[in-house]
C-alpha cells in the first residue's frame, strides 16, 4: 500500500471519527431539545388534562388559557403547562394574568405550534405576558418560562408573535415566531419589563424582528432573525448584551437608536459575533444614533458595515473587528479594547425522556409550607435516584401565601447519575448560612438546576467544589460558588456569583444581582468571569475583581436608587486585575447617580473614576481596565 493510500485512509478514518463525534454532539443535542414529563400532578398535560385537540382544527385558545392560568398558581399550585406535539389553534390573544409563572414547555421546538386564525380581530399578540396591553404597571412580572414551541401569527400584519414582558428572571428559550406580523418579539410594549433574556430563538417574517425598549436591560443570546420588511434588532432606551445575532434577508440588521432628543436616554448595546446578509441593500446593516460596542460583526450585501452619528463614525468596508463609539474610558494605560475572554456555550443537558427515570423529592418527604427543614428528603430523593440510575430529582410547585416555600438548612450532596434538579412550577426554597446544593468529584460529570427560586427569603447556595465538573444553572434566584476548579454556567438567574479559586471559570448569560454591599455582588478571587447582560439594584459595589482575576461584562443596566454623594462605594472594584465592561447605561430616578464608577488599583497606586469626571446619567461604550500582556 502506498503512502498516498495509507494517507487516504488516515484522513477517511478521521473524518469518521469526525462525523460520529459531530452525530454524537446533534444527538445529544436533539435528545435536550425534546421534552417530556412524568404524570405528575405537578404536570397539565394540554390534551390529556385540559381537553386541547391540537389538530389544527378545533379552537384550543380556552384550554390553553385554563392551562396557563393554571400553571401560574390561580386556583391552586404552580405547575408546568405542557404541550405535547399538535398544532393549536387560538383565535384571540392568551394571556398571563398572575405576577408569577407560567412554566409553558413544548414537547418539540417545530412539533408543537401555537397558531393564530388569518385575519384574527383586536388581537396584539398570539402571547401577552402581561395582563394589560398599556400601563401604568409596575416591575413585578415574575418568572415567565417560555420553552420549545412555534408560535405563528398567520396573515396578520399589525399582530406581534410575543409582547414579552418579564422582570428579574424570564426567559423565552428554543422558540421560532413565524408569521406575516408587525414584531415578532415586542419587549417594549409596556414600561418597567425586564431584565430577562431571549435565548436560541427563530424569529422568520414580520416587519421587526425584536423591538426592545423602555425597559431595566435585556439580553439577546444566539438569535437568527430572517425575512422582516423593516429590521432585525431594534433598540431604544434599554441597554442590551447580543451575541451571535444571525440577520438573514432583512434590510437593516440592528438599529441603535434613542427617544425625541433624550440621547442621555438612548439605546445602548454590546454586540459580539454578528453575521448580517441580504441582497442589494442600499443602507448599512448597522444604524447607530446612541451608544454602541460591536466585535466581530460579518456582513453581506450591505452598502455599508455600519453608519454612525457618533465620534468614531462610520464603517465603510463589511466587517467590524471591533468598534468603539465613544470615547474609550480608562486610568492606567489600558489597552484600547475589551478583554476580549474565551465565550463557551453551556454545555448540552440532555432531557430526560423517560419517565422512569424522574425522582420526587415530595414522595420522599419535602413538603413546601411547614417551615421544616427540608435537607434531609432531597438528600433521600438523590440517593434512591442514583441507586437505580435515574437522572432527573424533581420538586413539585408551591402554593399559596407565606410560608410556602422549601427549606434547605444542611447541604445536599448531588451525586452519582443525577444531573437534573427542578421545579415543577415555583421551586420556592429557602436557604440558610449551610443550606447548599453541593457539586463536587462524585458527581455527575455537567448537574443542572433549574427552577429554583428564594423571592425574597434567603437564597440557597449552589457549590461547585468539584475539580473538573460542570454546574449548570438555569433561571431561578440562587447564590453561586465556586470553590474548586470545576466551571460555571449561570443563564437567567436573579442572584450572585463568587468565584473564589483561582484559576476558575463562568460564563453568566443575564445576571441579576440586587442588594447592597461593600464587597461586591458579584466576586471573583482570580478566575475568569465573562457575562453577556447585567443589571443591578442597589447600593454598594457590583462587581470586584481581585488577585489576577479577569472578568468582561457586555451589556449592563445599573439602576440607581440615590447615592449619598459621601458614599465611595465604587460600582466596579478592581485591584491588581483584568477588567472591563462594554455597553454600560447608569440611570437613577431617586437621587444621585454614583458618585465613584471604577476604583482601580494596580501595586501601590490606586485611581478612581467618577465624581467631577463623571456626573448624571452614563452611557459607556467600553472602560478598560487590564493590563496588556508583556511579549
Amino acid at each position: 500500500m502506498t503512502y498516498r493510500h495509507c494517507r487516504q485512509i488516515a484522513v477517511y478514518t478521521a473524518m469518521l471519527w469526525m462525523a460520529a463525534a459531530l452525530s454524537a454532539q446533534a444527538q445529544t443535542r436533539a435528545a435536550a431539545n425534546r421534552i417530556v414529563f412524568p404524570k405528575d400532578a405537578s404536570v397539565l398535560d394540554a390534551k390529556r388534562d385540559l381537553g386541547a385537540k391540537g389538530d389544527g382544527v378545533t379552537d384550543d385558545t380556552d384550554a390553553l388559557q385554563r392551562g396557563i392560568d393554571a400553571s401560574c398558581g390561580i386556583g391552586g399550585a404552580t405547575r408546568v403547562l405542557y404541550l405535547p406535539k399538535g398544532v393549536y389553534r387560538v383565535t384571540r390573544t392568551l394571556v398571563v394574568n398572575s405576577a408569577i409563572g407560567p412554566w409553558i414547555y413544548g414537547e418539540t421546538r417545530d412539533g408543537v405550534i401555537v397558531r393564530l386564525d388569518n385575519g384574527a380581530k383586536e388581537c396584539s399578540s398570539v402571547i401577552r405576558t402581561h395582563p394589560r396591553e398599556t400601563g401604568p404597571t409596575s416591575a413585578d412580572w415574575f418568572m415567565r418560562n417560555l420553552y420549545n414551541f412555534t408560535v405563528d401569527v398567520g396573515d396578520n400584519p399589525e399582530t406581534d408573535g410575543i409582547r414579552w414582558c418579564a422582570t428579574n428572571t424570564g426567559i423565552i428559550k428554543q422558540v421560532r415566531v413565524t408569521g406575516r406580523g408587525k414584531n415578532g418579539i415586542n419587549a417594549g410594549f409596556i414600561d418597567q419589563s425586564s431584565p430577562n433574556l431571549i435565548q436560541d430563538v427563530v424569529i422568520d417574517g414580520f416587519e421587526t424582528g425584536i423591538l426592545t425598549q423602555w425597559n431595566w436591560g435585556q439580553t439577546l443570546s444566539r438569535i437568527t432573525v430572517r425575512n422582516c420588511r423593516k429590521q432585525g434588532v431594534y433598540v431604544n432606551a434599554t441597554a442590551v448584551g447580543i451575541e451571535d445575532l444571525t440577520v438573514e434577508n432583512t434590510p437593516l440588521a440592528l438599529f441603535v437608536d434613542y427617544p425625541n432628543d433624550w440621547t442621555w436616554w438612548g439605546g445602548v448595546v454590546a454586540l459580539v459575533n454578528g453575521r448580517f446578509s441580504t441582497r442589494g441593500a442600499d443602507g448599512p446593516a448597522i444604524r447607530n444614533r446612541s451608544v454602541l460596542y460591536a466585535r466581530n460583526v460579518q456582513t453581506r450585501g450591505y452598502k455599508t458595515a455600519l453608519q454612525s452619528e457618533t465620534p468614531s463614525g462610520n464603517v465603510d468596508g463589511a466587517a467590524i473587528d471591533e468598534y468603539i463609539s465613544h470615547e474609550i474610558k480608562r486610568q492606567f494605560d489600558s489597552p484600547a479594547r475589551s478583554l476580549r475572554l474565551p465565550i463557551k456555550r453551556e454545555p448540552a443537558v440532555a432531557w430526560e425522556t423517560d419517565p422512569a427515570r424522574w425522582v420526587c423529592a415530595n414522595d420522599f418527604g419535602a413538603k413546601a409550607g411547614d417551615n421544616q427543614d427540608d435537607a434531609a428528603a432531597i438528600q433521600k430523593a438523590i440517593d434512591a435516584a442514583a441507586a437505580r440510575g435515574a437522572t432527573t430529582v424533581y420538586l413539585r410547585g408551591i402554593e399559596g401565601p407565606d410560608p410556602n416555600w422549601y427549606s434547605l438548612e444542611k447541604p445536599v450532596r448531588v451525586h452519582g447519575s443525577v444531573r437534573h434538579i427542578l421545579g415543577l412550577g415555583f421551586g420556592r426554597i429557602i436557604g440558610s448560612a449551610e443550606g447548599r446544593f453541593v457539586v463536587d468529584d462524585r458527581s455527575a460529570p455537567v448537574v443542572k438546576f433549574q427552577n429554583l427560586d428564594s423571592f425574597g427569603g434567603p437564597p440557597i447556595t449552589l457549590e461547585n467544589r468539584s475539580a473538573a465538573h460542570t454546574l449548570v444553572m438555569e433561571s431561578g434566584g440562587v447564590l453561586l460558588v465556586g470553590s474548586g476548579g470545576g466551571e460555571i454556567f449561570a443563564t437567567n438567574v436573579a442572584g450572585t456569583l463568587e468565584l473564589r479559586k483561582p484559576g476558575s471559570k463562568a460564563w453568566a448569560r443575564h445576571l441579576n444581582p440586587e442588594g447592597n454591599s461593600d464587597v461586591g455582588l458579584v466576586q471573583n478571587t482570580g478566575g475568569d468571569l465573562w457575562i453577556l447582560g447585567k443589571k443591578n439594584e442597589g447600593l454598594g459595589v457590583r462587581v470586584r475583581t481581585r488577585a489576577g482575576g479577569r472578568t468582561e461584562i457586555l451589556g449592563m443596566f445599573l439602576y440607581g436608587n440615590g447615592m449619598d454623594e459621601k458614599d465611595l462605594r465604587p460600582i466596579f472594584d478592581v485591584e491588581d486585575a483584568a477588567f472591563s465592561v462594554a455597553g454600560l447605561r447608569e440611570i437613577a430616578f431617586a437621587g444621585n447617580c454614583y458618585p465613584v464608577k471604577v476604583r482601580e488599583k494596580r501595586g501601590g497606586e490606586t485611581r478612581t473614576l467618577g465624581s467631577d469626571r463623571e456626573q448624571g446619567w452614563i452611557g459607556w461604550a467600553l472602560y478598560s481596565g487590564w493590563r496588556a500582556p508583556v511579549r
